[in-house]
């Protein structure tokens, strides 16, 4: 699948798609009638924010559970190189559409006795990576408080 950025037109196909989510929300949320002449707008769209929300938690859970278990079951430990166990701890996170239960990856190496996260590891050539190629010494900030 894709293992670069998407073009418009990629992401507005992905636009259409969910177009068409959108219309089977509609159905089990009022029905095969759809909604009756006592359903105003602010409902509507109340049904749509709900649905957006729950689209955007579903795609990025799977999406970062996917690129986690491209790190396979071991990751070198950056202090002294030995292979650890890749595990898993979930943590919400903070998104334009809600919060996302992420399963951030995580090891622990015996030898020097501490935890380490692949992601934030330099992870070899063609290899996952858990976060963008910006610089990662800066904190990320949703607003209220540190994520990193």
């Amino acid at each position: 699948m894709a293992t670069r950025k998407l073009s418009p037109e990629e992401l507005q196909a992905v636009t259409r798609l969910a177009k068409q989510w959108g219309k089977i929300v509609v159905k089990h949320a009022f029905g095969e009638q759809g909604p009756g002449l006592d359903v105003d707008f602010a409902q509507m769209e109340e049904v749509a924010s709900a649905a957006a929300r729950g689209l955007t938690e579903g795609a990025l859970e799977a999406a970062t559970v996917q690129q986690g278990q491209l790190l396979g079951e071991k990751q070198p430990c950056p202090q002294c190189g030995k292979l650890c166990a890749v595990g898993s701890e979930e943590r919400p996170l903070r998104v334009k559409g809600g919060v996302v239960l992420l399963c951030e990856p995580n090891c622990y190496c015996p030898t020097c006795r501490r935890d380490f996260f692949p992601s934030a590891s330099g992870v070899e050539a063609g290899r996952a990576r858990l976060q963008s190629d910006d610089d990662v010494s800066h904190p990320v900030y949703d607003g209220r408080s540190e994520i990193a």
